[in-house]
């Protein structure tokens, strides 16, 4: 609730139609860039779970959510460094909203991961980098590959920004110093 207008509102949202309690088995966290404010008009509530059966918890989301608008249910395949995941899709009170579900623990989760390093980031370098975050955002550019554009690095950004969640706030203040010159 303690985030942008838009984030209070997505907060309300969930509040409002219990999502949060309907998932409460699946360890729900949202996650993205709602809570960490640099979220544009068009994004989506994204969260996360914990659902160490993924048939079951196909079953149960569809059996629950499935009156939702644009309501859709896909399985991912795994990727080299995502386990296979549920991915329901749906608006809720005008917001869409993605659920990510795999076997992984949620605080183990890349989105999860990402969020934290992003925010951390964030704290770190100041408004005038989260402003720009948001231009490249509003210019198309997805918000992983838009810190590595910001940041100067090269390579995968999901797996970049992932590897930088066990870094200490100096480990990563001195990387981002000698990346960005800042």
């Amino acid at each position: 609730m303690s985030a942008s207008s838009r984030g209070r509102q997505a907060a309300e949202i969930l509040q409002k139609f219990r999502i949060m309690d309907i998932l409460s088995d699946f360890d729900p966290v949202v996650a993205g860039t709602l809570p960490i404010g640099i979220e544009t008009a068009s994004s989506d509530i994204d969260i996360l779970c914990h659902a160490s059966d993924l048939d079951r918890f196909r079953k149960f989301v569809m059996s629950r959510l499935n009156t939702f608008a644009q309501f859709s249910c896909h399985d991912r395949a795994a990727t080299a460094n995502v386990g296979a995941a549920v991915v329901i899709r749906f608006v809720c009170g005008g917001f869409p909203v993605e659920i990510f579900a795999t076997s992984c623990p949620v605080m183990s989760q890349f989105g999860f991961l990402h969020m934290l390093v992003e925010a951390r980031i964030l704290h770190l370098m100041g408004p005038d980098f989260a402003k720009g975050v948001l231009a490249l955002k509003m210019a198309g550019v997805k918000t992983e590959p838009a810190f590595a554009q910001l940041l100067g690095l090269d390579g995968d950004p999901y797996v970049l920004l992932a590897k930088m969640a066990d870094m200490t706030p100096g480990e990563m203040h001195n990387r981002l110093v000698s990346t960005v010159g800042k």
